[in-house]
């Protein structure tokens, strides 16, 4: 008696390997674009976050270096309790972030659900300045008690997420869906949504709500 193995063809391997090709061409891009979206979700929620930390301790005058009664602006490390306030204070006791949000990396930058964050407080020209201890020298305190920004873009543009996004003392969200901004090969500067003013700019001028911005891109108003 003689036994026969069964098994596939060649032809049904090809055919197999087709659907499976096609499949995965479908499903990666997908999956990609699906967690772009819920990082730019994330994001959005995180920068609101920062916006209202900053308005509740500028209101208490958690920081005011210049001792005139009037709240500065303050660092996301300063916020997360990472690090004592510039003017000398202890670190923030209970802090008014998450210490996810304090933890810099060598540029000054946070990282959050495949985004980078900066948070901008101005020097005396007016230009953002990273807030952080390295630069408490230049940050001029009467402006910093009146303005503030902080942009957020794709750690890896077009897989992490697509859009950047910008929020100041005004509480507003802006969003730039076609910028190409990208990690830190390409980072948007401090006045990116601003209109008005140079694109360092963070104190004078306005928010580019629905308009060109001082980087060259349109800005939308996150509604």
């Amino acid at each position: 008696m003689v036994s026969r193995e069964s098994g596939f063809t060649l032809i049904e391997l090809m055919i197999v390997t087709a659907i499976v090709s096609i499949v995965a061409g479908v499903a990666v891009p997908n999956l990609v674009s699906s967690r772009a979206v819920a990082n730019e979700r994330a994001v959005v929620a995180t920068l609101r976050t920062i916006s209202t930390a900053q308005t509740q301790c500028q209101a208490r005058a958690v920081l005011d270096v210049d001792h005139d009664g009037r709240g500065e602006a303050l660092g996301l490390a300063e916020l997360a309790g990472m690090e004592s306030l510039r003017d000398g204070s202890a670190a923030l006791t209970p802090t008014a972030l998450a210490t996810s949000l304090g933890t810099l990396d060598a540029a000054g930058y946070a990282g959050s659900k495949g985004y980078l964050i900066a948070l901008y407080v101005p020097d005396a020209a007016g230009d953002g300045v990273l807030a952080t201890s390295a630069n408490a020298a230049a940050i001029d305190t009467d402006q910093a008690e009146v303005a503030w920004a902080c942009v957020a873009w794709p750690r890896s543009r077009g897989r992490s997420g697509t859009s950047t996004f910008y929020i100041n003392q005004t509480g507003e969200i802006l969003v730039a869906k076609d910028a190409n901004y990208n990690g830190l090969t390409s980072i948007p500067p401090a006045g990116a949504a601003m209109t008005g003013v140079p694109a360092t700019n963070i104190a004078g001028g306005q928010l580019a709500a629905d308009s060109l911005g001082a980087d060259g891109n349109t800005w939308r108003l996150l509604r």
